[in-house]
């Protein structure tokens, strides 16, 4: 219990009093002290602003707000919960699915059940760990208020809504009447947190799923039967089964790394649980999902730079066309020479080192499911400049450009060595030939240095062009 202390000091008193010790400290006991209530944490109080009120509104740590009066008569009121509701955030919801009551949990270890026609809280009721998932079990489970919910600690209960007075718990009934939450059963599957729970489509079975990378089935009787846990390639993040209008029951496990598996409705009578509840021989199939962004940015550079492509070519049979007009012939047409616009490279194919994080997930026809994943189209994260000596835009401009003339001089000097490795062979050809002929017929060896010498002259010359 916490206590709401309001406390009293004469002034005088206090400037009178004398310390006993070193400490600085004074102890004054209070006047006056007001009961909450259990499990009531206060953290704030303000005064209500009207002439001689003498109530305060309180804020209560773990969800609630109060109305206290303190003024400490014989009349004083008792302390008024005004609101209830979760101290953080909620972490699970399900709704009923017979009447406008929903449920939620959270890690402030409670579970909530409200009207929200009459927008009020029903019930709660608290726990020892916070509430992860949860799930209202279909009508054809139950047509009382069932609902599963999983805990962090791995810990899945199994809770009814229920009317002391036996009467049904429904929406927009009398504000006054009682609703309460019991535990029907309680069962450890998972090491870690429970992330998922799902019914099977006939209500047969129940699957629930956690962090630690396992799926475990429940056989649904009046009390819930463990039949095996399936072991999965990362933590789940969601569980669906297919719908009554696929011609086979199958479950989608959806796990947080981005790989979805599936696997069918295991039969209860086909594991024996003897020595582990392991299932292994389930048959089972894995997707993964990666972006195809930069493919189709590729694709898309691609296309445009053909539409380029197609438009110069026809502006260009526009041209000869005019000039052909004009009376000129094919041969007589100067073609102007074109500039050579350097291109920029193609984007490259990029996928993501890191899966994206799969939400959720649902089929939408036998064979086929829709997905939805966060961060799926993000884009290759821009590079850091951390290189001191790295050039700045001007440097790097002109660096471009002095590389663009030393590439395209390049290009020359391999072209004129091309060419002079190819007279040189064909030199050397004429020499052997040379040589075959009769001594009468030959070239004097003078004639052949000449050009030799012709060849070395024009050799260094096109090296001094070029350098």
């Amino acid at each position: 219990p916490f206590f709401v202390r309001s406390m009293v000091w004469d002034f005088e008193t206090i400037d009178t009093a004398d310390i006993v010790d070193d400490t600085g400290l004074l102890e004054v006991e209070h006047i006056n002290e007001l009961l909450v209530g259990k499990n009531v944490n206060l953290n704030y109080m303000v005064k209500i602003h009207e002439r001689g009120e003498p109530f305060w509104y309180a804020q209560d740590a773990n969800g609630a707000i109060w109305k206290l009066d303190l003024s400490f008569t014989n009349v004083t009121h008792d302390p008024e919960c005004l609101f209830t509701f979760h101290s953080g955030k909620i972490e699970a919801m399900c709704v009923s699915p017979v009447t406008y009551i929903m449920a939620t949990t959270g890690l402030d270890r409670s579970v909530r059940v409200f009207d929200f026609i009459d927008n009020v809280q029903l019930t709660e009721m608290k726990f020892k760990q916070g509430g992860t998932a949860m799930v209202w079990a279909p009508t054809v489970v139950s047509s009382k208020g069932i609902m599963v919910v999983g805990f962090q600690d791995g810990v899945v209960r199994v809770i009814e809504l229920f009317d002391p007075k036996g009467l049904p718990v429904v929406s927009g009934r009398d504000k006054g009447a009682p609703a309460a939450l019991r535990l029907k059963q309680a069962f450890k599957p998972h090491t870690t947190i429970v992330t998922a729970l799902a019914y099977e489509r006939n209500g047969e079975l129940l699957a629930t799923g956690s962090n630690d990378k396992t799926v475990f089935f429940f056989n649904v009787e009046e009390k819930y039967e463990p039949i095996g846990f399936l072991s999965v390639p990362g933590p789940v993040q969601a569980l669906q089964w297919s719908p009554l209008s696929h011609p086979e029951s199958t479950l989608l496990i959806f796990c947080k790394n981005g790989i979805v598996v599936q696997v069918p409705a295991p039969d209860p009578g086909n594991y024996n649980a003897a020595t582990t509840y392991r299932i292994k021989d389930l048959p089972t199939q894995y997707f993964r999902f990666c972006s195809i962004k930069s493919r189709i940015l590729l694709e898309e550079e691609l296309e445009r730079r053909e539409k380029v492509r197609i438009e110069k070519e026809k502006a260009k049979q526009q041209w000869i066309k005019q000039q052909l007009d004009e009376g000129k012939t094919m041969e007589e047409i100067e073609f102007p020479q074109e500039e050579a616009v350097e291109e920029e490279p193609l984007p490259e194919i990029y996928i993501p080192e890191t899966p994206s994080p799969i939400l959720c997930g649902f089929y939408s026809r036998p064979g086929k499911f829709w997905l939805s994943l966060r961060g799926l189209e993000r884009e290759r994260p821009p590079e850091d400049i951390e290189d001191p000596t790295a050039y700045s835009i001007e440097n790097a401009k002109q660096k471009k450009e002095h590389d663009y003339i030393m590439r395209i001089a390049e290009q020359k000097k391999s072209i004129k060595r091309q060419e002079l490795s190819t007279l040189r062979e064909e030199f050397q050809n004429l020499l052997q030939m040379n040589r075959q002929l009769p001594s009468h017929m030959q070239l004097h060896r003078a004639v052949c240095m000449v050009f030799l010498s012709l060849e070395v002259q024009i050799n260094a010359l096109v090296w001094l062009v070029f350098l």
